[in-house]
This record gives structure tokens, sequence and C-alpha cells, in this order.
């Protein structure tokens, strides 16, 4: 995409490249504001990628504007990169979840908790949503007028989402998220990755639907018997290459982890089982 692309009135979205995971290869910042600007998710490492976006914001602000805020929806390198920069060069303050502000390696400004509201000049409102789970710190920022949102990596456009509990991912927490902005009634999302999501509410749910599915096969094939971790990986993963697997083995942890809160599933030094009834006492 070489230009602002403009979404609703007052939102316009610019992909610009960033050391992401494939097949991705941007990530979408969002300019949110008539004459007060907003800037979500300036991640770009890249100075050519942040020229393109220097020249959008310097339009606006050739024209009257103020960049007033900055925000960043977690921690993550590929959604990070040029925030503080782009501070230094516009000021405006730099806002996070503090959950992710404990990550960043720069100071934020303000942090934004869950119901937090941001009104700008015409009529535009900018509601912060805490939707944790692929990180702890994870925003998903909705436009109230057009119930248009950027939602970070809570889904994407292209390719999938990883929930890594070595990264703080948990699998129960995202699949809560996923279910409550599912429940928004909003008419689009602006992912981090991949094109404009005008289906909202069907693509969350299949998101929800793919996890319970990986989640039920898990379950299935200890249903013969407990497994090495080796064994369940490549049944739970079977239909995906073996050039994919240490990624879903991180996958197929979050999902374990979130089973073992849920009393649904033991494992020990060698071997892994499924609890015949949620809540028993796992074996000694």
């Amino acid at each position: 995409m070489s230009a602002l692309e403009a979404i609703a009135p007052g939102l316009e979205r610019l992909a610009l490249r960033t050391p992401t995971l494939p097949p991705a290869t941007t990530t979408n910042t969002l300019l949110i504001g008539l004459r007060e600007l907003v800037v979500i998710e300036p991640a770009t490492p890249d100075r050519e990628e942040q020229a393109r976006l220097n020249a959008a914001i310097q339009a606006k602000l050739d024209l009257g504007g103020e960049l007033v805020a900055i925000i960043i929806t977690h921690h993550h390198v590929d959604h990070i990169a040029y925030a503080d920069g782009l501070r230094k060069r516009y000021g405006g303050r730099l806002l996070a979840h503090r959950a992710t502000a404990e990550r960043v390696p720069f100071a934020v400004d303000d942090e934004l908790s869950d119901g937090d509201v941001i009104a700008l000049d015409g009529g535009l409102q900018l509601e912060a949503l805490h939707t944790p789970g692929h990180a702890p710190g994870h925003l998903v920022l909705v436009e109230r007028s057009s119930q248009i949102a950027h939602v970070g990596d809570l889904v994407a456009g292209i390719g999938t989402i990883l929930i890594d509990p070595e990264d703080d991912g948990d699998m129960g927490l995202y699949l809560e998220s996923l279910e409550r902005v599912a429940r928004l009634g909003l008419r689009a999302l602006v992912p981090a990755h991949g094109p404009l999501i005008t289906d909202p509410e069907g693509h969350l749910r299949r998101y929800i639907k793919h996890r319970l599915m990986r989640e039920n096969k898990l379950l299935t094939a200890l249903e013969t018997g407990p497994l090495r971790r080796e064994e369940l990986l490549a049944r739970v993963y079977d239909d995906a290459p073996a050039a994919l697997w240490p990624l879903a083995d991180r996958s197929l942890e979050a999902h374990m982890q979130k089973l073992e809160r849920e009393r649904r599933l033991h494992r020990d030094k060698v071997v892994i089982r499924a609890l015949a009834h949620p809540g028993e006492m796992n074996p000694s």
C-alpha cells in the first residue's frame, strides 16, 4: 500500500513494513482524528517506511492539526519500533496499558485502562478495551462513532496469532478476549497484520472455533491413554507441516496450561494424560 487508505471519516490506515512473522510483512498504523490526531501502532523500524508515516502526519499538521497521542496495543517488537521516535519528532503523549509499559524499552507517558475514553474533535471517541491473552497488556481501541476498532494482535487479516506462554501468553484469557470483542457488534476491524476485516463477529467466532477444535483434538488424542509430548504434538498438529511444529509446540503448551488450570489434564516428567472428569484429583 503506497498511500493512506480512508476507512471512515477521521480514520485512515497505513501498512508499513515490520519484522513480523510470515506470511505477514507489514503492521497497520491507524491515524484517527480531524484536527486532534491519534496514531495507533507506529511500529516500523524501517527509515523509509517511517518517512512515509512522517509525511502523512506532517500533511495533517500543516493544515492545523496536532498530534495529541500515540498508542501501542502491546509490547512486541513489530508493534512498537517507531513509537518513541515518533513522540520525539512530533510530541504527543505515548499511551499503553500498564502491563505493556512494564515491558517496553522506553517510558510511557500515561497508562490506558479498560474503559478509558479519549475524546477528539468532530465527535470521535476512542475507547480502550483490555484484551489480554496474546500479551498481558493487549489493548483493542474502538472508535465509537464508526464502530471500527484497531484490534492489534487479537486476530489477523493474514496468517494467524501465536499464543506463546514463554512470552506471557494465556490461552484461556485469549478466548475470553475473543468472545468479548465478538459481542460488541462492531462494523469493521483493523488488525495489526493484513487487510480490513469487514465481518468482525464471524471472523472472531472462526478464531474461537479453531482454538476449541485444537483443544478438542488434544483431549481426543489422550482418550486412548497417556502420550509423550512429541507424540501429542504430532497428533494434534497432523494437519500442519512439520516445519511449523516448533511454533505449534508453543500453542500446544498454551492449550495444556489452560487445561491444567481447569483440571482437565495432568502431566508429569514423561507423559501427558487427560483427567476423566473436570476437577479430578491429579494422579500421584
